[in-house]
């Protein structure tokens, strides 16, 4: 779907006034004389896909890859804001939070201003089209919403395009903002019902989003708003998360899983929704799917390591041999081209294996500057681990269907029982799961969540949703991490532009003048429950936290 997204320039057409967030419009073009026809509305919905560009490769990759415990910045971005988003020294300032926050916005407002407009009675756009693009534009407002909450916590809840709609604006209740997104999830596949899978679109309009996508998208939102302090009804939305998974029909994993970033299989089986990049578009930098290049863009050297890297060979080492996730996921070793073995040598043994799921193994070089690869946003086998995940935690234990997702995605893995080749070197007994309890196959989940999704920007989201950042990171001595991490890592500081523009947006615990009282997750099971803790009961975890100190090993 190339066009959708080269057509980045539209996006200017919708940009209405929302000023307190920073969303200055870049034309005043009234959206009741803009929407005449099919061709304007479809112009305007590509205009809201185009503003995920920058957002997927370059801005939530740095946020939360370079936050997380797996990656760190390598030698070419030790300073400046990806630097100390990597060492977590980041304050308001650092200006990846800052485009994370505006870009989501700039989204959430040219939603606001399609969904508006294709609402107005005196709409000519044909009742077809106006349902599809109602139903895309849906999807994309709940998908800036959901990326944001867990990244900032209470965020100002936009979803009209009146000019004063973001004028004065608060931060928003987590719980409102996650039933917005559902509400818009579920409105989506409504509209999107003669668009059940990308095969219901023309092959130009192939990427788009379908009514699987946003059933996908239900089932993971409804899985973290559950796992969101506060939240209700958690039985229910557990439930939901299950409801909404076993909706995803038309659906399959790939038997070879790196195929999910092959250049010539942008929208293979198990792509539920990808971004697509050309490299002639306008986005961050000089346009394609940063994801590549920064991770391999200085090829064959390892004495100057690319933006993002693995932050120790222990993230390499510890995924099993006989599992195809480990060479798909990572560059550990490699020969190198003949043309090129005077600057190199005939083979490259890393010291820190690079990232190799977004770099043509036909022609790696090539592929870190070309970066015409899709970006991953969902695939099957997310909806089938979430899927696993949600049940064992509604019931408090598995049952066979929760087996099944989990045990699919490690078939898959190592190559046997119906994703076989014949060259599997272990028995499927030894790789499907079973008679665990509650806490053994949470365990196993979220192991497999780190195999499956390496480098794909879950990492990060996982840790905090799970509230276990805390302990993760502080097990890691790559890049100073463990030195820094704290309580107020679980969120990202409110950007201070945003916060000179309107000071209703109050900042989160623990950055700069923040007047919070406690941080994310005070006086729930904090870091997995006191038993959890280092030794620290809840009531010296509080009292450490509350005095900005941090609690590490007790003894």
């Amino acid at each position: 779907m190339k066009k959708t997204f080269v057509l980045f320039a539209t996006l200017s057409l919708f940009l209405f006034s929302c000023n307190d967030l920073d969303l200055t419009p870049l034309s005043a073009l009234d959206q009741n004389d803009f929407f005449k026809s099919d061709k304007d509305a479809i112009l305007a919905v590509n205009g809201v896909y185009a503003t995920e560009v920058d957002n997927e490769s370059v801005v939530i990759a740095y946020l939360v890859d370079l936050a997380s415990d797996a990656s760190k910045s390598g030698a070419t971005m030790l300073g400046g804001s990806g630097g100390s988003l990597s060492t977590l020294l980041y304050d308001a300032t650092n200006s990846y939070p800052y485009w994370a926050w505006a870009g989501s916005y700039y989204g959430i407002t040219n939603a606001n201003a399609l969904i508006d407009a294709l609402g107005n009675p005196n709409s000519t756009v044909s009742e077809g089209i106006r349902k599809r693009v109602t139903g895309e534009a849906e999807f994309l407002r709940a998908y800036h919403y959901f990326q944001i909450v867990p990244l900032f916590g209470e965020v100002p809840l936009v979803i009209s395009s009146d000019i004063d709609a973001g004028v004065g604006v608060t931060r928003a209740n987590v719980n409102d903002v996650y039933a917005q997104i559902v509400k818009d999830l579920r409105s989506s596949a409504e509209h999107l019902d003669d668009y059940k899978i990308r095969e219901d679109y023309s092959t130009e309009d192939q990427g788009r989003v379908t009514q699987q996508a946003a059933y996908g998208l239900l089932s993971k939102a409804y899985l973290y708003w559950a796992q969101t302090d506060g939240a209700t009804n958690v039985e229910a939305k557990l439930d939901s998360a299950v409801y909404y998974a076993d909706k995803v029909t038309g659906y399959a994993l790939e038997e070879d899983f790196h195929a999910n970033w092959d250049k010539d299989n942008r929208y293979g089986k198990e792509s539920l929704f990808a971004i697509n990049y050309v490299i002639s578009q306008e986005s961050f930098g000089d346009g394609g799917n940063h994801l590549t290049h920064c991770a391999f863009f200085t090829t064959y050297n390892d004495t100057l390591t690319p933006h993002i890297v693995v932050s120790d060979r222990t993230f390499y080492d510890r995924f099993d041999d006989r599992d195809q996730r480990k060479e798909a996921s990572f560059l550990a070793d490699v020969a190198v081209p003949r043309d090129q073995q005077a600057d190199y040598g005939e083979y490259v043994y890393y010291t820190l294996p690079r990232y190799q799921k977004y770099i043509d193994p036909e022609n790696r070089e090539a592929s870190a500057y070309n970066r015409e690869l899709n970006a991953t946003v969902l695939r099957y086998a997310d909806v089938l681990l979430i899927k696993a995940e949600a049940i064992n935690e509604r019931d408090q234990g598995p049952n066979q269907e929760a087996y099944e997702a989990i045990n699919k995605v490690r078939r898959r893995a190592y190559k046997v029982d119906e994703f076989s080749d014949g060259t599997a070197t272990i028995d499927i007994d030894d790789v499907n799961l079973k008679n665990l309890d509650y806490l053994g196959f949470r365990k196993q989940l979220r192991q497999e969540r780190y195999y499956e999704f390496v480098y794909e920007q879950q990492r990060w989201y996982d840790l905090v949703r799970w509230k276990v950042l805390l302990k993760t990171v502080r097990r890691v001595e790559a890049a100073q991490k463990n030195e820094h991490i704290h309580a107020k890592h679980y969120r990202f500081p409110i950007p201070q532009p945003d916060r000179d523009l309107n000071s209703a947006l109050w900042q989160n615990w623990g950055y700069g003048d923040s007047d919070a009282s406690t941080p994310p997750y005070a006086g729930s099971n904090y870091e997995g429950g006191p038993e959890n803790n280092d030794g620290w009961t809840e009531e010296e975890i509080r009292y450490l936290y509350e005095n900005q100190s941090e609690p590490g090993p007790k003894n």
